[in-house]
Formats: structure tokens, sequence, C-alpha cells
């Protein structure tokens, strides 16, 4: 009765459960005829309607019916295994009668038919295509076509009609060249949709391809198409569905999303994670691939492909391995040729207090691109932390990537730590720009000398020893927690610099009392009005007012702290535009309004305006993603510049007089240009000429530049293309000094030393010539109102062949970063790995896992600031 042979069932790989939709939807996809019954309505009804339909098993198994009783198979018996796990299907006709459901067969136990949007074997694809067209359905023509291109493949119809372009009929092949064609269908010659087709192409010409497969890449992504009912059988979704199907589909849609949302909320609060976590891109592919592995394998429980902590331990682990196999030739060519920079620091956690030591790199490639990658976040295992002692971790981390020899072609930029700066003292170091700036500000407005004194002793004519001192101890204590991410040896180092530097003539707090005691009145309004602010700010944070502010979508008030970069500024704008309001919220709440009153408006503003100029440059020297050391020197004319008097200042601005003339002098003496400083003012095509720097400093850049070229001429052997080759002109060892720059010259003929080295200036100088006078960069920036986004590299990409020596050297100044700001950045990534609820995380871990997110950003390349 039933060819057993054609049925080739693997039950190894048949899935073990199926869905459970409900009972409206089971009574779409039934109908009464046999001849429009597909796998998954077969398996729904046997499932659901056990009163309608059973299944009839191999060798004298009974048939199982809730309601009837127990009968024998009258069907011949079949020695194959498979049979032992899978009967006939049929429909309930009566009392021990069956109408079998031919073609198909089904699992006794959890009645999976091998379903039509899953990725079959060949034996299950053999089960559902038939020789008689009759029974072929839309799926299982898609199914053969798409996994038996050998014997299954579309037709091209003549036909003037323009859907025909991208459809075809589909075919059985039965020869070379031979096809036996499937009537009454049409195939997507893409992505293999089949519709039933007798003569209306309208089907065909609303389809909206969405290939499962695509031909030019990996068969192995699936594109996910919601499944809806119809009446003859279960097929994807597609334009010309009715408006009842899609009716029906969008609301089974809307049941499921509504199901997923009470999960979600349950999870969110019972294992307290953050509501926003539906945003989270990795959640999203997590779900996506949930969902794949589901529509290639059938349901599965979730303990079956979720793996335990270990396994994912040890895979973050193997992935940072691969990943540093990978970059490591990248880094190493950048090293030779001196192109790469890198930024040390050290930093602690806020819970286990445990010390790492944190490096990024930095360096230009091939393409003229700037790439930034956290090379990693070693736990600090040293018993002190002294230069020796930070070098060594230095090299363990360097050893990773084998960049240990290349430590002294390697350009280092780091903070004024002093325990950085000894253990880095052999080789080249850029002091980070932002923390001198930022120690500069401190300084000025005595931010380091007095922090600690008690206001009322700073200025006993407005501060007076009440009861609202009494929560300075709460707020200080409120700081320190609230700089714990910042709690770094680095921050310590630098408020050690500090207050290294000072105006005053001890670091006491007596003669600091004394010093700013004898400031004009001017300048002790503009001192207090800081204060005052910052007085606000804690009441405010004290008394929980700053929800408030959020409720009427007003500013919230900002701390300010002194290891914070532009926190001052911060500060003082949240309190100016909220001002208004939280006058009217202490209207309402009946609270003293002496705190508000007491600032003056007009001092805080022209406090902002002088703070301007200082955020604007501190927020690019910032930037890693293109070059910012190029724009150190304009910066700190641009600020200068704005401490210059004006010629509309009232004489009500003595204080603001004084505090620039301060700034003038603190900046000239704490910021000392570095030669790779004047070295990118010269290379950046638009300050070339270098108006801005004085003749002295034009001089050595030029200098510097001249040294540059001589290194990189001993490091890659200068050859003259015009001079013929002479054995009396060859160098025997390579140059990579100028120490043996030097000793190879006492070893030759000084007439052929000197004639070489004349070759050697004449073109370094020629090449600078050149540049000097030809090199302007006429290109327009995307945005030119924001003139300090314009990429120095942008020019050197299509210009290095005309200057080929300047280019190297471009190269290699231009992956300096004016300041250390990534590494910072790295360790806010470690610590948002490092919570409360995670600080047992092993420190190695954490290390991998900051490795692994800054690979990944690498590989996805640079965004908008591309060239």
């Amino acid at each position: 009765m039933y060819d057993s042979e054609c049925l080739l069932l693997d039950s190894n790989d048949h899935p073990s459960s199926c869905t459970q939709p409900s009972n409206s939807s089971i009574s779409m996809s039934i109908d009464s005829s046999s001849e429009h019954y597909t796998r998954e309505s077969i398996m729904l009804a046997l499932k659901y309607k056990p009163k309608e339909y059973t299944m009839n098993l191999f060798k004298n198994y009974v048939v199982k019916c809730d309601s009837f009783e127990i009968v024998e198979s009258t069907i011949t018996d079949s020695t194959a295994l498979c049979w032992s796990k899978f009967g006939l299907p049929a429909k309930i006709i009566g009392p021990g009668k069956f109408e079998i459901i031919k073609n198909f067969a089904s699992c006794t136990s959890c009645f999976q038919t091998p379903s039509s949007c899953t990725q079959p074997s060949n034996s299950s694809i053999s089960m559902s295509i038939d020789s008689s067209s009759e029974h072929y359905t839309r799926e299982s023509i898609m199914l053969a076509l798409k996994y038996k291109p050998k014997e299954y493949t579309t037709v091209k119809k003549t036909s003037k009609a323009l859907c025909w372009s991208k459809f075809g009929l589909p075919a059985k092949i039965i020869g070379p060249g031979k096809f036996e064609i499937i009537k009454n269908f049409a195939s997507c010659t893409s992505c293999f949709q089949t519709y039933s087709y007798s003569s209306s192409t309208t089907a065909m010409s609303n389809h909206k391809c969405k290939c499962l497969v695509s031909s030019s890449e990996n068969q192995s992504k699936i594109e996910l198409i919601p499944l809806v009912k119809s009446n003859t059988s279960t097929t994807y979704s597609d334009t010309t569905t009715s408006d009842s199907t899609n009716s029906v589909n969008h609301k089974t849609l809307q049941k499921h999303k509504r199901l997923m949302t009470s999960v979600i909320s349950d999870w969110v609060c019972s294992n307290t994670r953050p509501i926003n976590i539906v945003e989270d891109i990795g959640l999203k592919e997590l779900v996506e691939q949930c969902i794949k592995t589901s529509f290639v394998c059938g349901p599965v429980s979730a303990s079956s492909i979720l793996p335990c902590r270990k396994t994912i331990s040890k895979e973050i682990k193997e992935t940072a391995n691969n990943c540093r196999n990978k970059i490591k030739d990248i880094l190493i060519k950048a090293a030779r040729e001196r192109s790469l920079t890198l930024s040390p620091d050290l930093w602690s956690d806020g819970y286990k207090k445990t010390s790492y030591l944190g490096c990024t790199a930095h360096w230009v490639d091939s393409l003229w691109k700037l790439n930034s990658l956290e090379l990693f976040c070693l736990p600090y295992r040293q018993s002190n932390k002294t230069g020796a002692s930070i070098l060594k971790v230095l090299e363990e981390g360097l050893s990773l990537f084998d960049l240990v020899p290349f430590m002294s072609d390697i350009i280092w930029v780091c903070d004024g730590g002093s325990n950085l700066l000894k253990a880095l003292e052999k080789f080249t170091v850029v002091r980070c720009v932002a923390h001198r700036l930022n120690n500069c500000l401190q300084t000025i407005f005595f931010q380091t000398n007095a922090s600690k004194v008690k206001k009322h002793i700073l200025f006993p004519d407005h501060f007076h020893n009440e009861s609202e001192d009494e929560d300075d101890q709460d707020s200080k204590n409120e700081n320190e927690q609230n700089d714990d991410g910042f709690d770094d040896d680095g921050v310590n180092d630098q408020q050690k610099a500090c207050a290294k530097y000072n105006f005053i003539t001890s670091n006491k707090k007596s003669n600091a009392v004394s010093f700013i005691a004898q400031l004009p009145t001017d300048v002790k309004r503009i001192l207090v009005t800081i204060v005052q602010c910052k007085e606000l700010v804690k009441y405010v944070k004290k008394i929980n007012l700053n929800q408030d502010l959020e409720d009427r979508t007003a500013l919230v008030l900002l701390q300010c702290t002194i290891v914070r970069w532009l926190s001052l500024l911060n500060c003082l704008e949240s309190v100016n535009k909220s001002l208004i309001t939280l006058g009217e919220i202490f209207e309402e709440k009946n609270l003293n309004k002496g705190k508000l009153d007491k600032i003056n408006v007009c001092l805080l503003n022209k406090l902002i305006d002088f703070l301007k100029p200082w955020e604007y440059v501190m927020k690019r020297v910032q930037s890693s993603k293109i070059p910012s050391i190029h724009i150190v020197t304009p910066s700190i004319c641009i600020i200068n510049s704005s401490l210059e008097t004006k010629s509309d200042d009232s004489k009500q601005d003595k204080g603001f007089t004084y505090f620039r003339q301060r700034a003038k002098t603190i900046i000239k003496e704490k910021i000392q240009y570095h030669p790779i400083h004047l070295m990118a003012t010269f290379l950046n095509p638009k300050t070339r000429k270098m108006k801005h720097l004085s003749v002295e400093q034009r001089e050595q850049s030029i200098e510097y530049i001249k040294q540059e070229m001589l290194l990189f001429d001993g490091v890659n052997g200068f050859k003259l293309p015009t001079t013929p080759k002479d054995p009396q002109l060859s160098i025997n060892h390579p140059i990579k000094s100028m120490s043996d720059f030097y000793s190879n010259a006492e070893d030759n003929d000084e007439g052929d030393i000197d004639q070489q080295a004349a070759l050697r200036s004449s073109s370094h100088a020629l090449e600078i010539e050149l540049y000097t006078k030809q090199g302007s960069d006429k290109s327009k920036s995307s945005d030119e109102s924001h003139e300090e986004e314009y990429n120095p590299l942008s020019f050197w990409k299509k210009m290095h062949s005309s200057y080929p020596a300047l280019s190297k050297i471009a190269a290699r100044i231009f992956s300096v970063p004016a300041s250390s700001t990534a590494v910072e950045r790295e360790f806010s990534l470690a610590g948002n790995f490092i919570t409360q609820k995670r600080s047992r995380l092993s420190p190695d871990v954490v290390n991998d896992m900051v490795f692994n997110h800054s690979f990944k950003v690498y590989q996805q390349g640079p965004d908008s600031t591309d060239i």
C-alpha cells in the first residue's frame, strides 16, 4: 500500500519537540481534501485535534486515540528501523476506520513531520517530491529548487511581462538540456519563492524578493520570513496575501510580541537589568541567532544551546588570543616604520581596588587612516609602583604582541605621573596636553591650594561658620564616591603635579589663606561666585532636587571635582541654566532662597565666557578618531588670544583682568612645546608656514624635520636615483641613530662623505622648500563651519608620492595623539565591566574582554571621519 523505500527518514536528526500554536490557527491549516495537506498542517492536526486525526503504525503497533478504542494496524509490516518512531498520519472517519493521508509520515512522539521551513536532508526532500505534478506544493518546489539544484531548476518563460525577468517555470531535470515543467507554478530565480500560476501574473508583479539564500553570499545566511496560515497550506507571506490573512498574521505577531514583552519585563525586574537592555545590539543579535537555530533545528530548549559560564570565559580567552595574533603583524609593521604610538596609564577599579596597567595603541596605516586599539588592561601585581616595576608590567603587556624590541622606535604619550616618566625615561615621551591644560585651569582659580580650606576661613566677609557648613563632610564623601571611576594613580600624580606649582610661597593652608586674603576685592568676588555655585550644587543634591529639575525638563546641576576635566565649566553652566527653574522649585517647597540670591549672575556669565575657549580646545585635543597633535600650537594660540585685554572691557572687569594675566603666566611656565608639536604644526598644510609661532620656533621645527629625515634615511637606506652605484659610497651598517651616522662618516673617506651629506642635505632642503611653497591643501572640509575637523592625513594620502621623505615623517607624527584620553576611555570601559554585581570578575578576563571589545570596534573601521 505504501512504498517504504521512498521514505528515507533519519530518526537521529529528528527534532525532539515542536511548537504549540493555538487552536484557532490550526483550524485554518486543516482542509478536508487530502491533496491540500502539508507537513505542517498534518503535524498541527495530530497534536491538537486527536479526536479527528491519528496515526497508523507499522509492525502491528496500535493506534492511539483518545476518543476511540485501540485498534490493530492493518498496514503491511516494514523492516526499516525508522518506522519504530514514525507512522502514517490518518483522518478518523469512524470507529476503527481511518483515511490514510498519502505521501507523508509523522513521528509518534512529537508528531513532527519534516518541515518545509527547515533545511532538510536530501532524504526528507525526496519524501515531499513526487513525479506527478498534482502532489507538488509551493513549499516543496521552493525547497527542491534551493537544495536540489542538480535535479530541479527554473526555465525562462518567453513573455513581454516584466515579472518574467525575475521569475521562471519550475522544472525537473530529466537529462542534459531536457526538463519536465511542473505545471501551474512559477518561481523566483533569486529566492525561489513559488506562486501558483495559471494566467495571472499579479502575484509575481507584486513580489518583493526576500532572498532566503543570496546567490552571492554564503548559503548559511537565512532571512527569516514570518509564516502565515492559509486555507490550503502553511506558506511564506507575500504581498498578495488577502486582507484577512494579513490581519490574522498581524494578530498572531502582536500576541507573541506581548508574550515577549511580559518575559522581558519579568527578567528586568527579577534580575535587576536595565530597561534599555532591549535596545542593546548584542541582545538583538542573540535573539536573531536563537530564531535561526530554531528555524534550522526546530524548537529546542534553551539549556540545550546556552553554554555555561566557564565555556564563555574560555571562549573569551580564545577569541582574545586569536585576535592578538591577527593584529600582531600590523602593529609590528607600524613599529618598524616608526609610526606607532602607545599611551600607558595606571588605574584601580572601584570595588576590589585592583590595580591595572592599561595601554592604547595609535598608528597610521598604509591607507593613511588613523587607527586606535586598546592593547591591554593588565592586572598590576607588582609590590610597588616604581618606574622599574611599571616597566616590567609594560614589557609583559607588549610581549603579547612581540613589541618589546621596538620600544625605542615607539612614541609614548602619558600624563605627568613621576613613576610613568621614570619608567619611560629612555624613550621618546610626549606629555598629555589635556592634563597640562587642566592643571593650568585648576591653578588659575586656586582650586589646588585652597580646596581643603573652609570657605568661611578663606572668605570671612562672605561666608560664616553656620549650619550650611554641616554638609561639607557629607558632600566630600559624595565627591569621593562619585570619583570612583577615576581613582587611578595617574590622577594622584596629577594632583601632586598641580600641588607642586604654586604662586603661594608655601603649600601650607595658613599661607594659602593669607595669600587669598591679600587679593583685590574684585578677584575675591569671582572666587566667591565659584564657591557659591559649588555650594548650591551640593545643597540641591543633598535634598534631592535634581529629580524635580528632570521632571521640569531642566538641566540637572553637575558637581565640580578637581580630577574631572572641564567640570568647573559644566558646574557653572548647569547652575546658570537652572537658576530660574530652581527659584520656582524653592518657592513651591518653601525653601530658603538665600543660596540662589547670593549668586551674581553677571559674574557667572562672564566666568562661563572666560572658560569657553578652554572647553573648545580641550574637547578637540581629546579626539582619537582623527589626528590631534597638530592642534596643540594653534590651541594654545587660541587660548592666549582669548586672554588679551579687550577694548570694550569695563572697569568692573578688573577681577577678570587679573585672572587673564595670571593665566598667561601659568600657561607660559607650565606648557612647553615638544619637538613633535612643532613638527606637527609644519606638517599640517593649513599651518605649514607657522605664522603663529616665533622665528626661533619655526627654525627649530625645520631643524627637527631635517633630523627626522636623516633618521629615516638611515633606517630605510638612503638612495639617490641619479647617482650611480659606487662601493665607496655604500654604508656598511644600517643607521638607526645620529651616533651611528657620525661613526660611519668618520670611517669613510672624508671627501665622499662630504659629497653624500651635501646630496642628502640638498635633497631634503629641496623637498622642504617645495612643500613650504606649494604644499597647500585646497580641498574643503565637509563642514567648513568646523575647521577643527580638518584631517591633514587627507593631504598626505594624495601627495605622499610628491614628498616621499616628509610623508614618512607625517605618518609618524600624526599617529601621536595630543592627549592620553584614549587610555582613560579604556579604563571607563573596564569600569563598565567591573560593576558591583561583577566585582569577582577575574582581572585576566577583564583584560581579554577589554581587548575583544576594542578589536571589534577596530574591525568595524573608522566612521564618518574616514578620508
